[in-house]
């Protein structure tokens, strides 16, 4: 049972929407679901124009960042995201999960993109971009002790592709999103969702991972390295974008199928050690 609710789309779920309606007091507009293909995440509009977001994790696997991410995100500033307003959490012995059922504010301007890359360039206004930087220059300086991307992992998966001849430690360290793709952000007007994975990282870790999944649309790729050339030119900033480079490079030594970036990434990764060695 475990493997089909990893999209929750394939399996019957009106128990559990009935427990959701019941523990939140608000009625889930059902016919208009949102799901995820991959992590078991499903969205509904509410009878109070709100957005409830349902979750689950196996009961002996919960994450305990992960799984309070949008209610710890309430107290960040200045950084234009859904408002977060209540929670239910329950135990379902049938499933052998707990369920999590999250209720925010409704982002009207959908995300970017289905998935965390995008295919075509979607012509976002110069005000987008503007608001962008200045809300990831806002959340950086936001004080937490969770972590989005840890130095211990930075080194294993660098060293692991590219060799332990590369000096990766990270001395500069700010607040991120921790998942800074298109399926995460939303447009004309900026909101930025999905606050499961927010905490320090690398200086310069959300806008590597922006430039990573804008590699499909070259024009697109160019802008973000434009806009935040500062950032991504740091020591932090080409660390944390060889570590996207490692994951491309792992994935295809793993499987020996190449990836629509798999070159792309391999030539970046190529200069980038040039300038860390």
């Amino acid at each position: 049972m475990h493997a089909t609710l990893d999209d929750l789309s394939t399996v019957p779920l009106d128990d559990v929407l009935d427990d959701v309606e019941r523990r939140l007091g608000r009625q889930l507009k059902r016919e208009d679901g949102h799901f995820s293909k991959y992590n078991g995440t499903a969205g509904f509009r509410t009878d109070a124009a709100t957005w409830v977001r349902l979750a689950w994790r196996r009961t002996e696997k919960i994450d305990t960042q992960a799984w309070t991410g949008f209610e710890a995100a309430a107290v960040i500033e200045g950084v234009p995201r859904p408002e977060w307003s209540a929670a239910a959490v329950w135990t379902d012995p049938g499933h052998g999960v707990v369920w999590r059922a999250d209720e925010m504010t409704l982002v009207e301007d959908g995300a970017l993109s289905p998935t965390g890359d995008i295919t075509t360039d979607p012509g976002l206004p110069e005000q987008w971009w503007s608001d962008l930087r200045t809300a990831l220059t806002n959340l950086s300086v936001h004080s937490t002790d969770r972590v989005a991307m840890g130095q211990a992992h930075l080194n294993r998966r660098i060293h692991e592709v590219y060799g332990t001849d590369i000096d990766t430690t990270i001395t500069d360290w700010a607040c991120a999103h921790g998942d800074l793709g298109y399926a995460n952000l939303c447009g004309p007007r900026l909101s930025i969702i999905d606050w499961e994975s927010w905490g320090m990282g690398p200086v310069g870790w959300d806008e590597a991972c922006l430039w990573s999944a804008s590699l499909t649309v070259p024009t697109l790729a160019e802008q973000v390295e434009a806009l935040f050339s500062t950032i991504l030119s740091t020591r932090s900033g080409k660390l944390s974008r060889l570590l996207l480079c490692a994951n491309v490079e792992r994935a295809f030594q793993r499987t020996g199928r190449k990836a629509p970036l798999t070159d792309t990434m391999a030539n970046v990764a190529a200069s980038l050690l040039r300038d860390l060695r």
